[in-house]
C-alpha cells in the first residue's frame, strides 16, 4: 500500500525504487492483530476518521516490530499518524514540521455554525447547516475540566 501511495510523486518513486533494490527497504505487511490494535488506538485518541488504510499498516507494523523487539521509527509530518504512534509507544520523527509534543485529543466542529461533534462522527458535514466539518485539538485544561465534569462532547 505504501507503494502505491508513494507512486504520485517521480522523485518519492524513484527513491522507494532504489532502496528496495539497494536492499535498503524490505517490503513487508503486518499480522492482523496489529492492524487491529493499531485501529482501536487511533479510534482511542480520536484520528481513526483521518487515517487512511496505508497509515494503519505502517502503525501496525511499527507496533509489531517493536513487540519483536526492534526499535522502529515512523518517520512522517502526519499529525494524526503521529498521535497515534505516540499513544503506541513508538518512536516516529518528522520530515518538515516540528511535529507533536503531546498526544492529542480531537473535536470536530462546523466552522459555520460551531456545532461540536465527536471525533468518530462519520459524517464530513454538518448536520445542521451542511458546512463541511473541521477538527482542531482540545487544550489541555479544557479536557481535565470537562473530564471532572463528565461530558464527552
Amino acid at each position: 500500500m505504501v507503494r502505491e501511495e508513494v507512486s504520485g510523486s517521480p522523485v518519492a518513486r524513484i527513491r522507494f525504487k532504489t532502496a528496495i533494490e539497494s536492499g535498503r527497504l524490505k517490503i513487508q505487511s503486518p499480522e492482523k492483530i496489529f492492524i487491529t490494535k493499531a485501529r482501536e488506538a487511533a479510534a482511542n485518541v480520536g484520528d481513526a476518521f483521518w487515517l487512511s488504510e496505508t497509515d494503519l499498516q505502517v502503525l501496525a507494523l511499527a507496533l509489531q516490530l517493536r513487540m519483536q523487539g526492534r526499535t522502529p521509527l515512523v518517520a512522517t509530518d502526519d499529525y494524526s499518524i503521529q498521535n497515534v504512534a505516540r499513544h503506541l509507544g513508538i518512536e516516529f520523527a518528522p520530515l518538515a514540521t516540528l511535529g507533536i509534543s503531546r498526544i492529542l485529543k480531537w473535536v470536530r466542529y462546523c466552522p459555520a455554525c460551531h456545532k461540536k461533534y465527536p471525533s468518530d462522527y462519520k459524517s464530513k458535514k454538518c448536520q445542521v447547516c451542511g458546512t463541511e466539518l473541521k477538527r482542531k485539538p482540545l487544550r489541555k485544561t479544557l479536557q481535565k475540566s470537562r473530564k471532572g465534569q463528565g461530558e464527552t462532547k
